[in-house]
């Protein structure tokens, strides 16, 4: 209990030190958002390569792992496509109801929590999770856009996808990594020393740059959205990732926890930036990611104290 308390008190209350920044003006929304990117372009991605190539990534790829995980985030996604039916929302508002109930925030608390709680041997199921996850939410995003406007071509999208991956810094650390530990290339040692120096203030700077950028006035008129969100997202995507991971055999108990703490984590900022850019659905995204970062504080405590 203390050793959970100990490495969860420590997270949240970074995240509660950014938002009292933002709300004694010592910092502002712009700020927060410089302080976003600084964290996600510059700090992340050190911490995710260095930790990757603490393991062996040439033994890493478990297709039975990826699958199951997978399963249910295709499973979260359908299970969002029906109750959208039932509140009536338009074909790219379930899409982006459906990104919030599925894609955890894995950059600003994933990577370092799960890192913290489980060691470097969590970075490679943490990177095969990311990469698999964010190919498997984009995809779906494009099938939804299709069936919205068939005047989009499969090609254009898919172009939009590939785009997002490239200038995507998480992911293409993970594939950097993958490719130094694969060939067994050595990095010089000074620059070593410089991505472990980076990577050591990835954590604070991140989760303090989260809280600047939560919203309280988001969270108004929501209610019902916000509610099936935060039950699927903390509550029903972990419960699911727990259930699938006891049918299946020969996985690292490391792997598995990951994977179950990584589908307790709150919505990720990313989501903002999708429902910005496809102009829909929005707000409600703004609102979701506020709630289920302070939810999380509750239920991601509760999920290590189970897994660990």
């Amino acid at each position: 209990m203390s050793d959970v308390l100990n490495l969860t008190i420590p997270m949240f209350s970074l995240i509660g030190i950014g938002y009292l920044l933002k709300k004694i003006r010592f910092m502002s929304g712009q700020d927060g958002t410089v302080l976003s990117k600084f964290a996600f372009y510059i700090l992340l991605p050190p911490l995710m390569f260095t930790s990757i190539l603490s393991g062996d990534a040439s033994k890493s790829l478990n297709v039975n792992f990826i699958f199951s995980y997978e399963i249910i985030t295709i499973s979260i996604f359908v299970l969002t496509y029906l109750l959208g039916l039932l509140i009536k929302l338009k074909t790219m508002e379930k899409a982006i109801f459906g990104l919030n109930a599925a894609y955890p925030n894995y950059g600003y608390i994933g990577v370092p929590l799960c890192i913290l709680a489980f060691g470097a041997e969590a970075a490679i199921p943490l990177a095969l999770i990311l990469l698999a996850d964010t190919f498997v939410l984009l995809t779906t995003l494009i099938v939804y856009k299709l069936t919205e406007n068939r005047k989009i071509s499969l090609r254009e999208l898919s172009k939009e996808v590939v785009k997002r991956f490239i200038y995507n810094p998480l992911m293409m650390s993970v594939f950097v990594a993958f490719i130094f530990s694969i060939a067994d290339i050595n990095i010089i040692t000074a620059i070593d020393r410089t991505l472990t120096i980076i990577a050591a203030s990835a954590t604070a700077v991140a989760l303090i740059a989260l809280g600047v950028s939560l919203n309280l006035t988001s969270i108004r008129n929501q209610r019902g959205v916000l509610f099936l969100i935060t039950l699927i997202k903390l509550v029903v995507h972990p419960i699911l990732i727990f259930i699938i991971f006891q049918f299946q055999n020969g996985i690292d108990p490391i792997w598995v926890k990951t994977a179950i703490v990584c589908a307790s984590l709150p919505v990720a900022a990313n989501v903002f930036v999708l429902a910005n850019y496809y102009k829909t659905f929005s707000n409600e995204s703004a609102a979701a990611i506020t709630i289920t970062t302070i939810a999380s504080s509750i239920t991601v405590t509760i999920t290590l104290l189970l897994t660990l």
